[in-house]
């Protein structure tokens, strides 16, 4: 099968290309930067493009049998640390108090805060682009990778992201990845949105749970990206989860 790997230089997107090749796919990941595409192999082919850039995502797609998505935000903590971490610094040894204290031991990490993680609309735009090119160039298979916590499976991610991550740092990604689903529920492809627990950098296993319910608060909430990679790949040829949100965790 000639697949299409959009996000192939992430965590997930890098195990789809690996173990796509593996199954004896012919493998385009396509990528900003294609230096970053780290894996070799005869049946790989690079090609350079931004899933924000229409005609870039039609040129790749000629040729493709299906599409896998894998592409997502990276959220960068380290930043807010720092500013945080300098404005207190700042304010003790300078003696700040009242209105001026405040300000940089709270306001200022505050802005930072909005600033860093304001709202981005990349994933639904980018979304936007893939399903008008699937549908114009006739590709149908669509398999794209979400996250627990979207839809009506808010809530099974945990205490820490569903009252601390995703209201602070989440909320924004969350919204947006929101939007994406909607516009690929809304598409006239055969489409699969898996929604992954946390994701750890754990080996492939092939031993986790899918499809589980909405309210069921047993699973560990965490998955290995070999193992999204794994079931993502699955729902190539299986019918089972065609236009529906399975989750996956262990």
């Amino acid at each position: 099968m000639n697949l299409l790997i959009l996000g192939a230089t992430g965590g997930t997107g890098r195990a789809l290309v690996e173990q796509a090749l593996e199954q004896g796919h012919i493998v385009t990941a396509f990528a900003r930067d294609p230096s970053k595409v780290r894996t070799t192999h005869p049946d790989l082919r690079i090609a350079k493009g931004d899933i924000l850039d229409y005609g870039s995502v039609q040129a790749a797609l000629r040729g493709q049998d299906a599409v896998l998505s894998a592409v997502g935000i990276r959220v960068r903590v380290g930043p807010l640390i720092a500013i945080v971490i300098l404005c207190q610094v700042i304010a003790r040894f300078t003696g700040l108090i009242g209105p001026a204290g405040w300000l940089v031991r709270i306001g200022v990490p505050l802005l930072a805060l909005l600033v860093l993680y304001r709202r981005t609309t990349m994933l639904s735009e980018g979304t936007k682009n893939i399903v008008r090119a699937m549908e114009r160039v006739g590709v149908k298979r669509f398999v794209c990778e979400s996250s627990l916590g979207i839809g009506d499976s808010k809530g099974q991610l945990g205490l820490l992201y569903n009252y601390a991550l995703i209201p602070i740092l989440l909320r924004n990604i969350f919204a947006d990845k929101e939007a994406q689903e909607k516009l690929i529920k809304e598409s006239k492809l055969d489409w699969v949105i898996v929604r992954p627990a946390v994701l750890t950098n754990g080996p492939r296993t092939r031993v986790y749970r899918s499809g589980f319910d909405a309210a069921d608060k047993s699973i560990q909430a965490k998955i290995s990206r070999a193992d999204v990679a794994d079931f993502m790949l699955g729902q190539l040829t299986d019918d089972v989860y065609l236009s529906k949100t399975p989750g996956v965790s262990y």
